[in-house]
């Protein structure tokens, strides 16, 4: 790869770690018996993206009360108690994340989850080493995605420009962040459909790991998003 990006973000959950069918799938049980009936497809569709603090204000304006601390443990214990049993890597996830570490290029995560999980589950689908502690959480800003805050938090613990930064997401709240942050961005279509993550921004889309791999070695013309200034879509896409 000629132009090379100085730092590559991924998000965590859908990115890294397959973790999102099993939280829609506890979740939708959980917001169910909260009194909103709800399937895993619809809790996808609804909370892809979002962080804890904005889904639980929408299920409350929903459901016209406020969620109490015990239900919110009920759902966090159910899920931890699947991810100990099911949690696994993203296919090949791995090869992406090793060739980039051969290639010395450095990597970090911009999370909306919650710093002590994010960390959790990395370390149990054995990929915490890639990171170190270049791990931001939507926790640590003021606004969660679609804000760039995630982004330019990870950017500035790392010690780059964010134009310098190429970001690799799965939900469009995900993929504006990293473009209002002023990052190269490719989405993840490996379950969110594709269009959708274009008509958030995303420069390049892969289906695959391997496909992202094809990509991270592709002409991308990284090294002159910085100079030329611009933030948003690729004129080129």
């Amino acid at each position: 790869m000629q132009h090379q990006p100085k730092l590559v973000i991924f998000d965590c959950d859908g990115v890294l770690v397959d973790s999102e069918s099993i939280a829609n799938e506890v979740g939708a049980a959980w917001i169910s018996g909260l009194g909103w009936q709800m399937d895993a497809a619809e809790a996808r569709a609804r909370f892809l993206g979002l962080s804890d603090a904005a889904m639980f204000a929408v299920i409350e304006q929903r459901i016209g009360r406020a969620i109490t601390a015990e239900e919110i443990a009920q759902n966090h214990e159910r899920i931890t108690a699947r991810f100990e049993a099911e949690l696994q890597a993203i296919p090949s996830v791995a090869l992406v994340l090793a060739d980039l570490a051969a290639r010395a290029i450095p990597m970090a995560v911009a999370s909306s989850g919650e710093r002590t999980k994010i960390f959790a589950n990395l370390a149990k689908v054995g990929l915490l080493s890639y990171f170190g502690d270049q791990i931001s959480s939507a926790t640590e800003v003021a606004e969660a995605k679609p804000s760039p805050d995630v982004y330019l938090l990870a950017a500035r613990k790392a010690g780059y420009a964010p134009c310098d930064c190429l970001a690799i997401e799965d939900s469009p709240n995900g993929v504006l962040a990293a473009v209002r942050a002023g990052m190269y961005v490719i989405g993840f279509a490996r379950e969110t459909p594709a269009s959708a993550l274009v008509d958030a921004g995303a420069h390049r889309i892969a289906l695959t790991m391997p496909e992202i791999l094809e990509l991270l070695h592709a002409e991308l013309g990284i090294a002159g998003w910085c100079r030329n200034g611009q933030g948003g879509r690729n004129p080129s896409f």
